[in-house]
């Protein structure tokens, strides 16, 4: 390949801020160089160096030499083109943009010209062009195909760091007042002199994370990345957990999986005709009479009958009218009627717990709780008030003998779930009575829980554990 691309050429030369430019980009680091091209017509006035560009950095401009009067005879620089607004307009954010995309213009036309394709061009000029490309350039000869499939790759891996970076900008961030960090929540329990061998509930607090482009078991697939469960001992790594509350497992916990199936029909004209759009039967006017006469013909029966049905109902779509062969015939094609899989369904959860407190102590660590799921599930304001962060999210566990490190193998599993709804009944004895410091005599919490993502097949694994999984 070249050294450089581009150069004086029709081709290659634009406009910017009244004058003719060209550039020169090195085919190694991206780097371009700009000129003036001159009109020369007697061969004796160079084209001026106007400066240069690396890629994501801004323009320098070629001061030239200084030479008194005869630098005023040979202009060679930038101050020597460029004047007042004419060089705040080529310096200025919309010039910048114009000598990148125009530098990319050169690359892309200079590579076409030596034999290279337009997508593998334009894939390797934008790996030029990347500031903080840390790979050798994609190889020249690839084919369009390969370079279409590594351009989309990239350009997911464009789309997650855009998006991290929004996460991560001043202007996505919380509030100050908001409770964030690991452990900001603290670590709640009822009762306190809860049996620690004993099976319990634990909701874990955990700070959103958004799935990311692109995913599958071994990466590089397609959709979206797949989102690792937290387990009760807070792993894997990677998850901010905020805190915890552990209760006792109450009455009525349950389950319930399912999937949406649909009813779909498909008459033999419509089986057909999709037969045509594929290729199968050859014939190009899917719509028309030589569609009609290739169904006849496929349907292995010639009869006036079978012929005038098809043909009407080819005549009834082209006029736009329904059911037209029912209305002349009092027949309609046999639809197949099949009740077909049409999309997974999220698993929701209802619970409830009866908090009473048998001490100042414990009074106190409900409230905890309460304020725990009540601003846990809340929204999140942004400091410039212009997002709304996504709320945190909870990993629910049902724990084997208190040992806070295995989920129970005999009740299902759930995954990462939004709170939907959380209600607290200060009166669930229906009638006001608190404690002498005002502590109400009893609470009653309930709430309920969706999980973000389906169940899938593959999840519960492929052993013959005694476990019942999700």
């Amino acid at each position: 390949m070249a050294d450089t691309y581009g150069g004086k050429g029709s081709d290659n030369t634009f406009e910017i801020a009244g004058k003719k430019v060209y550039a020169v980009v090195d085919a190694k680091t991206g780097e371009a160089t700009y000129y003036e091209d001159r009109v020369n017509p007697l061969g004796v006035l160079n084209d001026i160096k106007l400066g240069t560009k690396k890629p994501g950095e801004d323009f320098v401009p070629h001061e030239g030499t200084t030479l008194g009067v005869l630098g005023g005879l040979f202009p060679d620089g930038f101050s020597d083109v460029f004047e007042g607004d004419a060089a705040k307009k080529f310096l200025s954010d919309e010039g910048q943009k114009q000598l990148a995309q125009e530098a990319k213009n050169t690359a892309i036309r200079a590579q076409k010209k030596l034999g290279v394709d337009e997508t593998t061009a334009k894939l390797r000029t934008e790996e030029l062009m990347d500031p903080d490309r840390t790979t050798a350039l994609t190889d020249p000869n690839q084919s369009a195909e390969d370079s279409a499939a590594q351009a989309a790759e990239q350009g997911i891996d464009i789309v997650n760091k855009e998006a991290e970076a929004l996460i991560n900008s001043e202007v996505a961030q919380a509030r100050t007042n908001t409770r964030k960090g690991p452990g900001s929540f603290g670590d709640h329990s009822y009762p306190l002199d809860r049996n620690q061998s004993q099976d319990f509930m634990k909701f874990t607090l955990l700070e959103y994370k958004p799935k990311k482009v692109g995913g599958g078991a071994s990466g590089g697939g397609f959709g979206f990345a797949d989102r690792d469960r937290v387990g009760p001992n807070g792993k894997p790594p990677g998850r901010t957990i905020l805190g915890s509350v552990s209760l006792p497992i109450p009455g009525g916990i349950k389950d319930e999986n399912g999937c949406d199936w649909a009813g779909n029909t498909m008459d033999e004209v419509q089986i057909q005709t999709g037969a045509l759009a594929r290729g199968i039967l050859g014939a190009s006017d899917e719509g028309g009479v030589g569609a009609a006469e290739a169904i006849v013909g496929r349907l292995g029966n010639n009869s006036e009958v079978v012929q005038k049905a098809i043909k009407e109902t080819f005549a009834g779509k082209a006029v736009g009218v329904k059911n037209l062969m029912t209305r002349s015939t009092g027949m309609i094609f046999n639809p197949n009627l099949e009740l077909l899989f049409d999309k997974p369904v999220l698993r929701g959860f209802q619970f409830s717990f009866d908090l009473i407190p048998r001490s100042q102590k414990e009074a106190e660590e409900i409230i905890k709780i309460i304020r725990f799921f009540k601003q846990g599930m809340a929204a999140i304001r942004s400091e410039s008030n212009l997002f709304l962060l996504s709320p945190h999210v909870f990993q629910v566990h049902y724990i084997l003998n208190g040992d806070g490190q295995n989920d129970h193998p005999y009740i299902g599993k759930m995954k990462e779930c939004a709170m939907t709804n959380f209600n607290v009944d200060y009166t669930p004895q229906a009638n006001y009575s608190t404690l002498k410091d005002g502590f109400m005599t009893a609470y009653k919490i309930s709430m309920q829980m969706k999980e973000l993502e389906p169940i899938f097949n593959d999840e519960y694994g492929s052993g013959n554990e005694i476990e019942i999984g999700f």
